[in-house]
């Protein structure tokens, strides 16, 4: 049988990693974008916005995908924005189309801020959920809704929970580029919050992590996560360092409302799903770097 799937947020920092990775498994790809078309011989583009339910579920009925992955949501500063709940809506519209349209399996990004603040590895299954946000909150209960929906309709389903995630980014209120952009730029970088521990993956082993649980026969929740904790501090210095930039990043610790240790325990998706770790925090920034450089030398040609 072809397998076909159906991705949203193919143009974001993870969906657009996703890409090669599914075509190298097999899959026809038809990815949703709210932007221009990319020319493509191998991937599917296909114009359309998640809001629109019923010219979403035109697409679904015309390509027939046999798996969707969602990763479609907008979360930079918008934590306890109302769009949040546009997005469950949409989420759940998306799931219903899926399934008269034959889907079989389903697989959801999810988030680390679904968890309870806690100072130990956190666990699928037994860490406690408590999300601060609207964001947390909107993403846990598609969680439930989708896990409920796809057990009474015989579908497979995974949710995926990404860690700190970071690559080359577009949006200068993540930190990651915003730390590059200034040292790029030769400006000084003031870092807050510098002690927070993190679990910084790349965008590129997240999206890996997501074919992999796709094109598993596995189902649940599982941690993307490398399971390593970084304190901000230590990560910015990287990327300093990298870039010769160190004597400009001013470090102020000030008092944080966020959660101060965020480690996510990956042991079920390395053990059940098999996958592993391909880039170091160092090895990726790196690449992250160079990325950058070839796209502003390409600028000024």
């Amino acid at each position: 049988m072809t397998k076909k799937v159906f991705v949203t947020g193919a143009k974001g920092l993870i969906g657009k990693e996703t890409l090669q990775p599914l075509l190298s498994k097999g899959y026809e790809v038809y990815a949703l974008t709210t932007g221009n078309l990319p020319s493509s011989t191998q991937i599917h583009w296909i114009q359309g916005n998640l809001f629109d339910h019923k010219a979403i579920n035109s697409i679904l009925a015309e390509i027939k995908p046999t798996h969707l992955l969602h990763l479609a949501w907008q979360t930079t500063g918008m934590f306890n924005d109302n769009i949040n709940f546009d997005f469950l809506i949409a989420s759940i519209e998306l799931l219903k189309s899926f399934k008269q349209h034959g889907g079989k399996k389903v697989v959801m990004a999810g988030t680390y801020i679904e968890y309870a603040e806690n100072n130990a590895l956190l666990k699928e299954y037994t860490s406690p959920l408590e999300p601060q946000h609207i964001y947390g909150k909107c993403k846990n209960t598609l969680r439930e809704i989708a896990e409920l929906f796809c057990l009474n309709n015989e579908m497979d389903f995974a949710w995926g929970r990404i860690f700190s995630a970071f690559g080359l980014e577009k949006d200068l209120r993540r930190l990651t580029g915003d730390v590059m952009n200034s040292l790029q730029n030769d400006k000084p970088v003031e870092i807050r919050s510098g002690s927070l521990i993190r679990d910084y993956i790349y965008s590129k082993d997240v999206a890996n992590a997501f074919v992999e649980i796709l094109d598993s026969d596995k189902n649940g929740i599982f941690n993307i996560s490398t399971g390593k904790a970084t304190s901000i501090t230590d990560y910015v210095l990287t990327i300093a360092r990298l870039m010769n930039k160190e004597h400009l990043v001013i470090f102020n610790e000030q008092v944080s409302n966020q959660y101060k240790f965020v480690v996510g325990n990956n042991s079920r998706i390395v053990n059940e799903i098999g996958w592993q770790q391909k880039y170091t925090i160092e090895q990726a920034l790196e690449e992250i770097i160079a990325q950058g450089k070839e796209k502003t030398n390409v600028k000024l040609q």
